[in-house]
Formats: structure tokens, sequence, C-alpha cells
């Protein structure tokens, strides 16, 4: 048996909140936390908050240094073996999740320092449009394809095992994370699953600052490779650019 604790940050966001906090309290699994760090919300947030009546719910409300702050926040505040990140608006794809993790972590060999499956992805207006059946977890698909590697929301990773974000960067934090991540990871310890985990809905802050996002996380990309990988990175770069036009082009 292994308890989990589920991080949620919002900020502002109480019309999608609820439908993440049901996702994760009516899960079949009951070992876990639920962590919600409000960035010091006026929309009636923390209102929402203080109203549910449930026992194993943590919050802390207030102001912060941007979402990977809150992040830090909120891995100080837990307790559980494993944690996963699932923020407001985002929610687990069926009520059977934790207890289908839970299964696979017990049918291996070694327990696994992380574990991440897949994700339905929806554009901001509720549109469905793929399922993202992530790659494998390591340095060479982070290299060419940061963050499309795997969804944030889909990756449980054992407490002592944990990294706090670096403030360095203020929207490719999550690919230092993960670079950061797996330094010291062995392949082995490293488990894809099959399952679809969550939904995730774009929209968010580095989607909606391309060009921030975009030198970010070449930046990143720079850190963790020596000068002659960089280079010969060059035309992965290019993929994200294609991937822009297609949306403005098409929409999705």
């Amino acid at each position: 048996m292994y308890k989990f604790s589920i991080i949620t940050v919002v900020y502002n966001a109480k019309e999608v909140l609820e439908k993440t906090v049901q996702s994760i309290q009516y899960q079949t699994y009951k070992d876990f936390e639920h962590i919600i760090v409000d960035g010091g919300s006026t929309d009636g947030t923390l209102e929402y908050i203080q109203s549910l009546s449930i026992d194993n719910l943590k919050y802390v409300s207030e102001m912060d240094n941007g979402i990977y702050d809150a992040m830090n926040k909120g891995i100080g505040l837990s307790n559980g073996e494993y944690l996963l990140f699932l923020n407001a608006g985002d929610n687990f794809y069926s009520e059977n999740i934790l207890e289908k993790i839970v299964d696979e972590i017990n049918e291996l060999d070694s327990k696994p320092k992380i574990i991440y499956g897949g994700a339905n992805v929806y554009s901001e207006d509720g549109k469905f449009i793929t399922t993202l059946n992530p790659l494998k977890f390591n340095k060479k698909n982070l290299n060419r394809y940061a963050t499309r590697t795997v969804c944030h929301q889909s990756i449980f990773i054992r407490h002592d095992c944990i990294k706090m974000y670096s403030d360095k960067y203020r929207l490719k934090g999550e690919l230092n994370w993960y670079y950061e991540l797996i330094e010291n990871i062995e392949d082995e310890y490293i488990y894809k699953s099959n399952i679809v985990i969550c939904d995730y809905y774009l929209g968010g802050t580095g989607d909606k600052n391309f060009k921030e996002n975009y030198f970010e996380r070449i930046s990143v990309t720079k850190q963790h490779n020596s000068l002659f990988a960089f280079i010969s990175l060059m035309p992965f770069f290019l993929i994200p650019l294609v991937f822009r036009l297609k949306r403005v082009i098409f929409g999705k």
C-alpha cells in the first residue's frame, strides 16, 4: 500500500477547481492527501476551499513568486510516498487511476522512482485534441521534444527522489525539473505505464507566451548539454514552431 500526495496549484480559478477536486476525491483508492496551494486568489477560490469538508485536504493561501514557487510549497507540505501535480482545471481520467497505479507498482520487481502514463489533451475551450502517448522518459527525448515527451500531470515521483523547482526559469522550469529528476535515476527505475492518467487542458501561461516559452526551452536544453550536443539539436528546435503554425492555421 502506498500513500499519494496530489498537489494542486491554483490562482483565481474557482470555476474549474471544483472539477479537479472532485476527480481526486472520487478516487476508489483512498490512501492519499490532497494539497491545494492557492496564490492568494480574490475570486472566491479560498472561500470554496475553506467550505470543503475533506479530512485528507491540506491548503495554503498566500502570495507566491509564480507557479514553480507554489509547486515547491506543495512539495514542502507533502508526506506521501509518491507525488503527482494535478493543477486547477485538470483532472484524473477516471475514478480508479490511483488504484491502477498501485496495482502496477505491486507487479514490478523493483519499486519505481518515477511512473508515468498518457494524457488526453484538450483545447482551452474543452475540445478534445489528442491522446498523448508519452515517449520514453530520458534525456535523449527531452533534448529533442522537451515537455512534449510526457505530460507533467501524468508523472508520479517517489518522494525520496523529488527535486525542488528552480526559480531561474519562469515558463520552462518544468523542463529543467525533468532534466534534474532523471539525472541520477537509472532507467530500470523509470516505468512507463499504458494507463491514461489525466485530462489536460491547454491555455496555460507557457501556451499564451509562446516566444518566451520557446527561447527558455532552448536555454534549458543548452544548460543540460555540451556545446556539441546542443548544436546537433538545432533541427529539433523547429518542431514547436511547426506545431505553433499548425495551430494558427487550423486552430488545433
